[in-house]
């Protein structure tokens, strides 16, 4: 309603740092929809500080790569050269080719929003 403000959806302090300029998060009809991209590619007990924590110590991480489909190997193996690039300073895997990362693809009616739309929105741009 018209003067009135927003509920709030979301508030808390992330337990984990996240790229900021490569985060995003949209409002379609009712529905959040947030990508936040990890500095360290770990499995988070929680997202917010004081949220329900997940036991990570029952994630199967042990499970051989040669048990998944060929694109989930690639995905898999380019994540981890990527790990091992940014470890050590160097370019990934995208950056080599030249190529802009493969972003997910999103339900309809829901877009990603660069940085300085971003801050634009949150008046810090």
């Amino acid at each position: 309603k018209d003067g009135e403000e927003p509920p709030t959806i979301l508030e808390g302090k992330l337990t984990e740092k996240i790229r900021k300029d490569e985060s995003t998060w949209s409002l379609e009809g009712g529905v959040l929809l947030i990508t936040l991209e990890k500095v360290v590619k770990t499995w988070w007990r929680t997202v917010l500080e004081g949220d329900e924590e997940i036991d990570t110590d029952m994630i199967d991480s042990t499970r051989n790569i040669s048990t998944y489909d060929e694109a989930t190997q690639g995905m898999i193996r380019k994540c981890i050269f990527d790990q091992r690039q940014e470890r050590m300073g160097l370019a990934s895997s995208d950056e080599i080719l030249g190529r802009k990362p493969v972003l997910p693809t999103l339900p309809p009616g829901v877009e990603y929003i660069d940085k300085k739309t971003l801050d634009d929105a949150d008046g810090t741009g």
